[in-house]
């Protein structure tokens, strides 16, 4: 017999039912629990954050170190604060033109998919373009583009999508083995059917003018200009095991033991480029602490050496990344195994409602 207390809304008398129903229920739903695919998915899920924020990464590198064409990486994820749908990073010349940039890392079959989620951020950025140009730019937006990043062997083939759905928007692609960005401009074999091959010299000046910077300077700047990752440490919209790798790089030995206190994490999330503001900031903190609390890697430590000591009998931050991996599989596992639970609960609520509603109709 299972040993769980049944809800309160199962009439007196009937506890035993519950948990017979209960507990045949769980049996066969923790048996059939594919726990093995699941931590493999759950694996692949960080490896993905960790492309993304490389990704972010290289894509901004040459405007947080310079200014091409006179742009300026201003920030990461602009609109993360509203709840929308969000691009990942915005830059700024000076003279009103923004460019919003979108990273991805690969690009499924049906790159359509990928343009219209694009299309649908560009339109949130322009729902929100006070919004910007109050919290970000202290300026007017006189004029937006819209970049997708992408890895070079992507390059063509998100192009020549673009072109086909007639969307503006450039694709910049990142060679990692050389470390260095350009503008694609993929052209198609045959002009797309929304536009007219009638006379390709206007067609060609259409597709260039879409899948080129209309500042021109920014084109020949961004010819395999050089670039790195290891800008983009944190992104609020990322896992909480990827954003606590932050904890990782901020925490200090005492005794053998990792600590860290609210203020390191603070002033790394601080000292990062990707220009936060104090009360994101602040909210990127607390979201941390409380995270590395919920998946057991961070606990408070009744002592004066630090806040929190980082639970883990490793100190290297390499092994400290894999025991934080390792805590957060077990936790979303766990968190998965829960819902089966829930939902046993609720069956056997349910069988119980429906036999005494039967035996009082039989009465």
């Amino acid at each position: 017999m299972t040993n769980i207390d049944p809800p309160e809304s199962v009439p007196e008398g009937h506890e035993t039912k519950f948990r017979g129903i209960y507990g045949k229920c769980i049996e066969q739903k923790l048996r059939e629990f594919p726990e093995k695919s699941k931590r493999e998915n759950l694996r692949k899920e960080i490896d993905t954050q960790r492309q993304h924020r490389k990704l972010i990464s290289y894509a901004i590198f040459p405007f947080a170190e310079g200014a091409p064409a006179g742009y300026k990486f201003i920030t990461a994820e602009p609109l993360e604060e509203l709840g929308v749908q969000n691009v990942d990073f915005l830059l700024y010349d000076m003279d009103g033109h923004v460019i919003l940039g979108e990273a991805k890392s690969s690009i499924p079959s049906n790159a359509t998919r990928v343009v219209n989620e694009l299309s649908e951020r560009k339109e949130q950025a322009n729902q929100h373009k006070e919004y910007l140009e109050e919290e970000y730019l202290g300026d007017d937006i006189t004029h937006f583009e819209f970049v997708l990043v992408t890895y070079v062997q992507h390059g063509d083939k998100i192009a020549r999508e673009i072109a086909a759905e007639g969307e503006d928007i450039i694709t910049w692609v990142i060679d990692p083995h050389s470390d260095t960005l350009w503008v694609n401009q993929a052209r198609p074999k045959t002009f797309p059917d929304n536009l007219s091959s009638e006379q390709p010299d206007k067609m060609l000046a259409e597709l260039d003018r879409r899948l080129t910077h209309s500042v021109q300077t920014l084109n020949s700047e961004l010819d395999r200009i050089r670039t790195s990752f290891g800008q983009a440490d944190i992104l609020p919209t990322s896992t909480i095991v990827d954003r606590l790798r932050i904890v990782v790089q901020a925490r200090r030995v005492e005794e053998r033991y990792p600590c860290v206190d609210r203020k390191d994490i603070a002033e790394y999330v601080s000292n990062s480029t990707l220009n936060y503001r104090e009360d994101r900031i602040q909210r990127i903190v607390d979201d941390l602490i409380e995270g590395g609390k919920n998946i057991n890697f961070l606990s408070e430590w009744e002592d004066d050496r630090a806040e929190y000591k980082i639970v883990s009998n490793y100190t290297a931050r390499d092994d400290l990344e894999k025991a934080l991996e390792n805590k957060w599989v077990k936790w979303r596992i766990k968190g998965l195994k829960d819902e089966l639970r829930e939902d046993c609960k609720q069956k056997a609520v349910s069988e119980i409602g429906k036999q005494t509603e039967l035996s009082e109709f039989e009465e």
